[in-house]
């Protein structure tokens, strides 16, 4: 990532919690964790995703019974829309992270995108084409290469499919 971009995404950050703490918005605040995701509930059938490219992060909520929700990358090609595990920051082994375990025992997400909640269900991708696409996209979404990510860190993406998929 380059050090305006970085820069850049600090001072949103910052901006985020300040503004999330005055309006006592619903889900996570910057890195730290939160509840249930509040917002107006985006239709189910939403496909079209290019509106949001420009958006460097979604909060994407797990754990229907006890919602548990954080701050990610994702990105879109056409109608899918992928949320990958962490590609450079945390454990490298991705169920290591509360989010994918509970993603792992209950696939029902919610995502949250420019304010509007998605209801969502998320399918892990196996390894082949589609799951190397998704992949690239990330990559050049955040301008990472495979040489930023540490050899033994595994990435897991996650294709949100409209729930009933």
């Amino acid at each position: 990532m380059t050090v305006r971009r970085r820069r850049s995404s600090m001072v949103a950050l910052a901006l985020a919690v300040s503004a999330g703490a005055m309006l006592g918005c619903g889900g996570p605040i910057g890195p730290f964790p939160g509840g249930r995701l509040s917002g107006e509930v985006g239709p189910a059938d939403a496909s079209d995703w290019s509106a949001w490219a420009d958006e460097e992060t979604i909060q994407i909520e797990t754990n229907p019974g006890d919602p548990h929700s954080v701050t990610t990358w994702f990105a879109a090609i056409g109608p899918s829309f992928y949320v990958p595990t962490s590609m450079i920051l945390g454990p490298d082994e991705p169920a290591e992270r509360e989010w994918v375990a509970n993603v792992e025992a209950d696939p029902r997400v919610r995502i949250r995108l420019a304010g509007i909640v998605y209801e969502r269900t998320a399918v892990k991708l196996p390894a082949g084409s589609e799951y190397d696409r998704a992949l690239a996209a990330l990559d050049a979404k955040y301008e990472q290469t495979p040489a930023d990510r540490a050899p033994e860190r595994e990435v897991w993406i996650y294709r949100m499919d409209p729930r009933g998929s």
